[in-house]
């Protein structure tokens, strides 16, 4: 039983960095903050969840501080990429949704 626990609390410490990144960009209104406060409260939020995630890990000792500092490091990182990538599509989306406006002399002109 306790190898089933510290399998399913590894898939969860490597999970857990692109699971909250997702979670926080789809369903928070960090969409209304700049892009440099955007990619730190991500990136923040994803260490903090790791580094609870391994803290738990530490006390089932599956993993060292070692491996905590790492992982917590990492998570930092995926969690502030994920939050670019996933703002850089939302431009994208933005750049397709603009209305066109005719000109005068016919010309489609987006705004």
């Amino acid at each position: 039983m306790t190898n089933l626990l510290d399998s399913i609390l590894g898939l969860i410490i490597f999970f857990a960095p692109l699971i909250t990144a997702f979670a926080l960009v789809t369903f928070s209104p960090l969409r209304q903050l700049h892009q440099p406060v955007r990619l730190s409260v991500i990136g923040l939020a994803n260490g903090a969840i790791a580094a609870f995630l391994s803290a738990l890990g530490m006390l089932r000792g599956m993993i060292g501080s070692r491996a905590l500092l790492f992982i917590v490091g990492v998570s930092i990182v995926i969690g502030a990429f994920f939050g670019l990538l996933a703002s850089s599509e939302s431009i994208s989306q933005k750049k397709n949704d603009e209305p066109v406006r005719k000109s005068d002399d016919g010309i489609n002109v987006n705004f």
